[in-house]
Order: C-alpha cells, then structure tokens, then sequence
C-alpha cells in the first residue's frame, strides 16, 4: 500500500488572533456604506490622516489600494508644507506614505509595532522557499502600480485563473448548460442584493431567495455564495452589507509573485527610518503638532499618517485625543475585518491533479465551510499548496500547535484529492 503523502514543511496564518491586524481585511457592514471608507479616510483638521486598503473607495483589501492611500496622504502632509512627519505602521500604505515623503525632501519616521516590515503582506520560509502567509496576489494586475513596481524589479509573477478553478471532492457541480448557471446565479443574486433594503444583510436576502428554489439550485446558489462570496469575505453573511458587502476586486488578472510580497516591501523600506517593535498606542494632537505614545520615547511631529488596521483602530488599539470626530467613529463602527486564514504545506510528492488554472476548490461538510488552493509548486518544482481557509471551518481546524493545525488541513485537501476532482464552470 502506497504510503499516505507526508508534510515536509508548513506555516499557519493567525490573522484573528493577531493584535496588530484583528482580521484580514476590511469589509462594509449591514449599516455601512462605501461613503464610510471616504469618511474614515477624510483629514482631521491639518495634523492626522488614516489611510490604508480599509479608505479606499473602490480597492479596499487590496494591497495596490493600501498603498494608493499612502501615497495620497504623502502628498497631503507634504503639500501642507509639513517638515516632520510620523507614519504608523510599516504595511504597503505606511511604506508608500514614507518613501514618497522622503522623495519630497520631508523628515519622515515609521512605527512599527512587530517585528518586521510588511503588516499584512507576510513572508515566510518554507522547507527553503519563500511564500506569503498574507496578501498573495497582485489584484487588478493590468491597472496596479504595484504591479508595475514587480515589473521594474525583474519579479517572476505567476497567473491564477480564480474563474476557472478545479473543484475536489464533493457532489458534481450544477451542468454549465443547466437554467442557473453560475453566471446566471451572480446576475441574479447581484440584483436582489442591489435592491435589498438599507442595512439588510446578505444572509436575510439569500434565505428569501432559497425558499423559493428546489433542493438541487438551492445548493448551486449556496456553493456559489461560499466560493464567491464567503471566501473573498472570510465575515458572517448575517453581517455583512446586502448593498455593498459584495465588493469587486478578486478575479481580474490576478498574479503572484514568485518569493513573495516581502521582495516589494524590502525594496519599498531600502533607506528608510523605521522602527521596529515600536506600537503607537496613544496620540494626541494640538496646534503646534502631534504627540505618539506607546512602547518606547514619546515621538514629536508636525503631522501624523495612520495606516494601522482597521481592527486595531475600531478595536480601541490606538488611542486619539482629542476623539476622532463622529463621522470617523461612526465609519469605524460600520465597517469591520473579515478572517481568511492561510496554510502553507509542502509535501514529499505531488498527490493533487494538476488544472491550468493553478487554483483548487474543496467546498467544506457544512454551509459556508470552504477552502482554496493555490498550487505554488511552480515556485521551484517542488510540490506546494497555499490553502485559505473561510467560515465555521475554522473554528474545528485552527486550534492547537500550528503543526495539528497543519495536519487537519492537510487532511482536508488529501482527502478531496481522493474523492477525485469535478471541473467547475464559474462564468
């Protein structure tokens, strides 16, 4: 008997656990709409900015959208004639808001509160190979300034084909030529979410939807939901906005980078002045300049850019004084971060079939439990998968030593690899 295909490396995401993140990306509420990202990303007066992926009206969760934002408050503090900045946090936005000040001739000083630069574009080294265990993708790839920036620097990137993914385990896929397909099933749940009330929630819309649909579309428009929606979210559908929840963004050229998001974020922070294990937990501003507070001496500025997460900001890591004005609290309120964990498992041999697309689904026992595969064996040959994990399924598979943790999820897609692969037409 052919013996079962063993681990031979891994590293485990901890996105909801972690206190400079508190989840993975920011998402728009049932009472929230996209005006309260611009709201969060308004100027305080001529001294505090928040910026990041969570302000941008149309890139948020995306790294090029973070750093976008960056280099926009960059360009506030500079043409308000500021000679000292502070930026927190040394994510895409805080490295882009830094490096385009220091272009501009400003004194310029990051703080950091881990470890390392990067936030939440994490790499990691797996059985001598560097993979993220954060933002993985260059998104948008024909219009990201990011992406231009790996182009330059000679990085070796990779397409995904999130439209055409190979689909493991499970029952057969709804027919493509079937009366709902899964484009008609997107045109038709875009539509009822457009025309939901103010403040409905995905899951109130969809449940009205499934009790008039036989068991079989029923749980088509589920699988749907779980892959296009639940994944890209990693939130309760019960939470998130029925209007504007369901945010482009995922699926249009998208590209990885051989090595990782760390290569662009070394090269971003090359000359910089950052600070290290240095959290920001208190600021304070008054009419000559701004104040931060927190582990190590208190830092003096004209001006402060702020690209901390949204979960640090709404969950009270920082605190401002005075208070954030209404509009920026009330945004902070109605905004808030999913959770989409990542598994990197390498293995002594190949066991999964390969698809062009690069991409692998395994939909979960449960509703709402699912899971996606980049194949990253194309790295350097050996055989890889990057899992991202959504849902209740995190619940029974992110518990213990990150090597248990490792182990579950290795049974996961083993045991979808056995029950044989089922093609899934998405559009």
């Amino acid at each position: 008997m052919t013996a079962s295909p063993r681990l031979t490396g891994f590293a485990v995401s901890h996105w909801g656990d972690d206190p400079w993140a508190r989840g993975s990306w920011s998402l728009i509420g049932r009472d929230g709409t996209p005006q309260d990202r611009v709201n969060l990303g308004t100027p305080v007066g001529d001294r505090l900015l928040i910026a990041g992926e969570a302000t941008h009206p149309t890139r948020a969760g995306m790294t090029h959208g973070a750093y976008e934002q960056g280099v926009a408050a960059a360009l506030w503090a500079a043409d308000l004639g500021h000679s000292r900045v502070a930026v927190v946090g040394a994510g895409m936005a805080g490295l882009a808001a830094a490096r385009t000040l220091a272009g501009r001739g400003v004194q310029v000083r990051i703080r950091e509160a881990r470890d390392r630069i990067g936030g939440r574009t994490a790499g990691v080294d797996v059985a001598g190979a560097a993979f993220d265990l954060g933002a993985n993708w260059l998104q948008q790839y024909d219009d990201n300034v990011l992406a231009r920036l790996a182009e330059s620097l000679g990085l070796r990137t990779v397409p995904t084909d999130f439209h055409d993914p190979l689909v493991l385990g499970g029952p057969v896929p709804i027919a493509p030529g079937g009366p709902l397909t899964p484009r008609a099933i997107e045109i038709e749940l875009r539509a009822r979410l457009d025309a939901s009330p103010v403040g409905a929630g995905i899951a109130e819309v969809l449940d009205v939807w499934l009790r008039d649909l036989e068991s079989s579309d029923a749980e088509a428009v589920r699988r749907f939901v779980d892959a296009e929606i639940v994944m890209d979210s990693g939130a309760p559908l019960s939470w998130l906005s029925a209007r504007h929840g369901f945010e482009p963004g995922v699926g249009e050229g998208d590209r990885w980078i051989v090595g990782g998001y760390r290569l662009l974020a070394e090269h971003l922070a090359e000359g910089l002045d950052v600070r290290l294990g240095r959290p920001v937990r208190g600021i304070s501003v008054d009419v000559d300049g701004v104040t931060l507070t927190g582990d190590g001496n208190p830092q003096r500025a004209d001006a402060v850019i702020v690209t901390a997460p949204l979960g640090v900001l709404s969950g009270g890591g920082i605190t401002f004084e005075p208070p954030l004005p209404a509009p920026h609290r009330d945004a902070l309120s109605r905004l808030g971060m999913g959770r989409v964990e990542k598994a990197v498992l390498r293995f002594d041999r190949r066991f999964w079939p390969e698809h062009p697309a690069g991409y692998l689904r395994v939909h979960g026992p449960r509703e709402n439990c699912v899971s996606e595969w980049l194949d990253a064996t194309a790295a350097d040959g050996r055989p890889t998968l990057v899992g991202l994990f959504a849902g209740p399924w995190l619940d029974e598979l992110w518990t213990g030593p990150d090597a248990a943790t490792a182990e579950r999820v290795a049974a996961v897609i083993r045991g979808a690899a056995l029950a044989g692969p089922h093609r899934a037409d998405t559009r």
